[in-house]
C-alpha cells in the first residue's frame, strides 16, 4: 500500500524484492531483512533470497541462533528456500555441537548444493538426511578435509541426481589403518579385498568429478573408481575430471593411468590435471623421472604447472608433461590443450632461464606432427596484478622460450592461427 492507500500489485512488490537481490550493494541482506518485517506480502519473497544460502562457520553461534529462532516461528522457511548449504572449518575450530543444526538441515527439502569443508562429521544425525527422498535433488556434493565412515561417504555418493563431485583431503575411518597398503594401490575387485566398497551398483550420474589427493583416503577413492567390483558412476556420463595429487611418487604412475583408463573416466571429454589452488599436479619433487601419463583418449586437456621461488629446488613439470606429449599418437581425439602456468612469485626482472633444456623438450613436444590441435591455450597465472608493460614482457619471455610453438601457433600469419596467451591474476574454468 502506498502513502495514498492503494494496493499495489503483488507481481510488482515481487519484482521491486528481486530488483534489491539482484543489486550489488553490500547491504542487500539488511535492505531484505528490513523487507520481511515491514511487508507480510514481500516477506516469503525476501527470505527466499536470505536463505537461499545457508553458509555456516561453528564461530557463528549468533547466526546458529538466528537461525534456530526462524525454525520455531516458522519452521518452513529453512525447510523450502535454501538451495546451497556450505559449512566449514575455521582455524582451530569444530563443527558445533547444536541439535537444533542437526534438526535444521534435516528438514531442509530444496537443497541441490551442499559442501563441507574441514569438519570432523562422524556421527553427524543430519547425514542420513541425505538419503531421504526429500534431499533426492542434490545435484553437487563437495568433501574436502572432512572425517567420516566410509557408510556416511557412501550416503553422499548415492544422491541419484548427482551431476558433480568435489572430493579431497578425505579421512575415511575405515581406510585410515590400512593407509600403507592403499599407497601400493589397491584393487576393490580383488576377491580378498576388504576394505568397505558399496555392495550394489550406484551408477551416479555425474558430469563432473575434481578428486584432489591428498590423503590415503583419496588414493582409495580413486582406486574405488577405476576397480569396483559393482560401477561407481554411469557410464557415458561424465564430461570433465579434474585429477591432483598433493603428494605422489614414481610408482602411484600406474595408478593415475589405471584411474584414467576405467569404464567411468575414460568416455569424458575433458580432463584437467593439476590443482587451481596451488598450481600443479604433484607435490615438488622429480616429476622429470615419471613415466609418460597417457590422456590422448580425451578432447581437451588442461596441464597445470607450478613454479616455485626457486626452480632449480623445485622442478616443475614441464619434463613430464612433455614426455607425455611426445606419447600421443597421431589421429588422437586430443584437439584442444591449454596449458596453466602458475607463478608463486613473479619478478619480470628474474623469470626463469630461457636456455634450460626443460623448455627445449616441451617446445620440441609441442611442435610434434603427432599433436593436431585446433587450439593452444598458455594462460600465465601470476598472483598479482601487474601493469601492461610487464605482462607485454612476460609474454615475450614466454615465446622466446618456446620459438617453435612461438612459430606454429602465435606468429600472425601462420596457417595454423590457433593460439592463445593469457596473462592473469588467476584463471577458473
Amino acid at each position: 500500500m502506498d502513502s495514498n492507500g492503494t494496493v499495489l500489485p503483488t507481481e510488482l512488490l515481487h519484482e521491486i524484492v528481486d530488483m534489491v537481490a539482484d543489486s550489488d550493494d553490500d547491504d542487500v541482506i539488511p535492505t531484505l531483512t528490513a523487507i520481511t518485517q515491514a511487508s507480510d506480502v514481500m516477506r516469503s519473497r525476501a527470505q527466499k533470497y536470505i536463505y537461499e544460502t545457508i553458509s555456516l562457520e561453528p564461530s557463528h553461534k549468533d547466526y546458529i541462533d538466528e537461525l534456530a529462532q526462524i525454525f520455531a516461528t516458522d519452521p518452513m522457511v529453512l525447510a523450502e528456500h535454501p538451495r546451497t548449504l556450505e559449512l566449514y572449518c575455521g582455524t582451530n575450530a569444530e563443527l558445533v555441537d547444536a541439535p537444533i543444526l542437526d534438526t535444521i538441515i534435516s528438514q531442509m527439502q530444496n537443497l541441490e548444493i551442499a559442501s563441507f569443508i574441514d569438519l570432523d562429521m562422524v556421527g553427524r544425525p543430519f547425514i542420513d538426511s541425505f538419503a531421504s527422498p526429500s534431499m533426492a535433488q542434490i545435484t553437487s556434493v563437495e568433501l574436502s578435509y572432512v572425517k567420516l565412515t566410509f557408510r556416511e561417504f557412501n550416503i553422499f555418493l548415492s544422491s541419484p541426481c548427482l551431476i558433480e563431485l568435489l572430493l579431497g583431503g578425505l579421512h575415511i575411518v575405515e581406510y585410515v589403518p590400512f593407509t600403507r597398503l592403499i599407497e601400493q594401490g589397491t584393487d576393490f575387485s580383488a576377491p580378498d579385498c576388504s576394505l568397505p566398497q558399496p555392495q550394489s551398483a550406484l551408477r551416479c550420474p555425474l558430469k563432473e568429478l575434481r578428486l584432489d589427493i591428498a590423503r590415503a583416503s583419496d588414493f582409495a577413492i580413486m582406486d574405488l573408481i577405476a576397480t569396483s567390483r559393482y560401477p561407481i558412476i554411469a557410464e557415458d556420463s561424465l564430461v570433465k575430471v579434474t585429477l591432483s595429487s598433493d603428494y605422489s611418487h614414481e610408482q602411484h604412475v600406474p595408478l593415475f593411468q589405471r584411474f584414467l583408463d576405467c569404464k567411468a573416466i575414460k568416455p569424458a571429454k575433458r580432463l584437467h590435471l593439476g590443482n587451481y589452488e596451488l598450481g600443479l599436479f604433484t607435490e615438488p619433487g622429480k616429476p622429470t623421472e615419471y613415466d609418460p601419463l597417457r590422456f590422448d583418449t580425451f578432447e581437451f586437456v588442461e596441464l597445470s604447472v607450478g613454479i616455485g621461488r626457486d626452480w632449480f629446488q623445485y622442478e616443475p613439470e614441464f619434463q613430464w608433461w612433455a614426455n607425455s606429449l611426445m606419447e600421443v599418437p597421431a589421429g588422437s581425439p586430443l584437439k584442444r590443450l591449454r596449458f596453466i602456468i602458475n607463478f608463486e612469485q613473479i619478478n619480470v626482472q628474474a623469470l626463469p632461464d630461457v636456455t634450460m633444456d626443460v623448455w627445449d623438450d616441451l617446445d620440441y613436444a609441442l611442435c610434434g606432427d603427432n599433436l593436431e590441435l585446433e587450439l593452444l591455450a598458455i594462460d600465465i597465472a601470476t598472483r598479482v596484478p601487474l601493469p601492461r608493460e610487464d605482462k607485454l614482457a612476460v609474454k615475450r619471455w614466454l615465446l622466446k622460450c618456446l620459438p617453435g610453438t612461438n612459430e606454429k601457433y602465435f606468429v600472425q600469419g601462420t596457417r595454423w592461427k590457433n593460439g592463445r596467451v593469457c596473462i592473469a591474476r588467476d584463471f577458473r574454468s
